[in-house]
């Protein structure tokens, strides 16, 4: 009798110490996407695996790690599958039929809810919850040293601290908004942010900018699931409202679509090859899960609503200003011009080639004749560059006369003088503010003439 009662007493106790050993690891379930082969990895409890649905259940191997699975964010970088906890600290890699930690580092519980990005082959975590404290600090997983360092960050101005921030990444710049605060009246759950500010960070000079403020009724997207298709976010109703919200930054829009039924997701991975959609599903009425393959062109056909994201007064109080200044501004040059023009064609000698005329100030000199005239003429077609002084002796040639050289060269002077007095005497201009005189560079026999800049003006 006591044999068989030690045997039994042995049974039982073996019993509950592998019971406690599987309770150890009986976590939730988790989905994500081989980096390999493509194939849906189902992790129930901590302690078996299911490739793409089959009935087939697998011993999951891991070396040991801190909590459960579910509470790790899951990367695919270089064909690699890495997990890294949400509060931070211990990664894992997933090795054919194995997770296997990576890290020298430890259970951070700091950043609860951090918004996780890849960037240049590295996934980092922006804010979150830990250590009693909301976070706006920017950290990476160093796989060198295989430890997390903090990355500094500049700007005017930071964002605010929070935990559950929607991230958008688009090249190389971070665009983060939304996501919960400490709440004063219920410290544990936290509430929304108060601004609606849409964060810019630029991840080549880790700088931050504001890029603008959305709409404050999107502020409470804290119950969604955020995943990215391109340059588009998507942000997946955790509850019974069974919507999609697609926020396209470029295009400064956020759509609303309903998905075609109704799904209890405990997990998700969006597979980029495919456009596919891959949720856990809790069936509710049997506590089973079932994975769904829902096309994403399916849900976002036609969407029950479509407005701009972003509406940020500041910029466009600041693009009325500068288009204002840029009116005024053009308005000042366009009225100086013309005062300037004005004031210039009124104290300006005018040469009208159409009546070969010229006037001062409005009005037409009458004391100017026909030989005087021709000199001015040929000097306002030659204007920009000096001509020989003898080349206006064809001027005064005639062929009717047989006047000589000497003569020619007398009349072309007096001519020139008369109306150099005259303009002088006219417009109150000095003779050698009328003409330029010089001698020619290569032959300085030959004497050389030019009106002065804009001294006579042509219409």
């Amino acid at each position: 009798m006591n044999r068989l009662f030690c045997i039994f007493s042995l049974f039982l106790l073996h019993t509950s110490i592998c019971q406690a050993q599987f309770d150890q690891y009986k976590g939730d379930y988790f989905l994500f996407q081989d980096a390999k082969t493509r194939k849906t990895i189902v992790i129930e409890h901590d302690s078996l695996y299911q490739i793409d649905s089959q009935d087939r259940l697998y011993r999951l191997k891991h070396t040991n790690y801190p909590e459960i699975i579910s509470r790790y964010n899951t990367f695919k970088i270089k064909g690699k599958n890495y997990f890294a906890h949400n509060g931070c600290g211990p990664v894992l890699e997933w090795r054919n039929d194995s997770l296997v930690r990576i890290d020298n580092s430890f259970l951070h519980q700091n950043q609860y809810g951090a918004a996780s990005f890849v960037y240049k082959n590295e996934f980092y975590y922006f804010g979150g919850y830990g250590l009693f404290t909301f976070k706006n600090l920017l950290t990476k997983y160093i796989f060198k040293s295989r430890e997390w360092m903090a990355v500094q960050t500049f700007g005017d101005e930071l964002p605010s601290l929070r935990r559950d921030a929607n991230r958008i990444l688009i090249g190389d710049y971070l665009y983060i908004f939304g996501g919960l605060v400490e709440n004063p009246d219920n410290f544990y759950y936290g509430e929304g942010l108060s601004d609606s500010n849409v964060w810019k960070l630029d991840l080549k000079k880790m700088k931050w900018n504001k890029e603008g403020v959305f709409d404050s009724k999107y502020n409470s997207l804290d119950g969604y699931f955020n995943f990215q298709n391109g340059k588009k976010t998507y942000l997946l109703s955790r509850g019974a409202n069974n919507k999609l919200l697609e926020i396209d930054i470029e295009a400064n829009t956020i759509k609303k679509y309903i998905l075609p039924s109704l799904i209890n997701v405990k997990s998700f991975y969006f597979d980029e090859k495919s456009n596919d959609l891959v949720v856990l599903h809790l069936l509710s009425t049997t506590n089973q899960i079932k994975v769904i393959h829902i096309p994403l062109n399916t849900i976002t056909k036609t969407p029950i609503s479509s407005e701009a994201f972003i509406i940020n007064p500041l910029k466009k109080l600041y693009t009325f200003l500068f288009i204002g200044c840029s009116l005024l501004l053009v308005s000042f040059v366009f009225l100086k011009t013309k005062v300037k023009t004005v004031i210039s064609d009124y104290n300006s000698l005018i040469f009208d080639t159409t009546k070969n005329q010229l006037r001062y100030k409005r009005k037409n000199i009458g004391s100017i004749d026909d030989n005087e005239l021709k000199i001015i003429s040929f000097l306002v077609d030659n204007q920009t560059k000096f001509i020989a002084l003898n080349t206006l002796n064809e001027l005064f040639e005639q062929d009717e006369l047989s006047e000589n050289y000497t003569s020619t060269i007398k009349r072309r002077e007096n001519t020139l003088n008369n109306l150099i007095t005259k303009l002088s005497l006219i417009t109150g201009y000095k003779e050698n503010e009328i003409l330029d005189y010089r001698k020619n560079p290569d032959d300085k026999r030959v004497k050389e003439i030019k009106l002065k800049e804009n001294i006579i003006r042509i219409k």
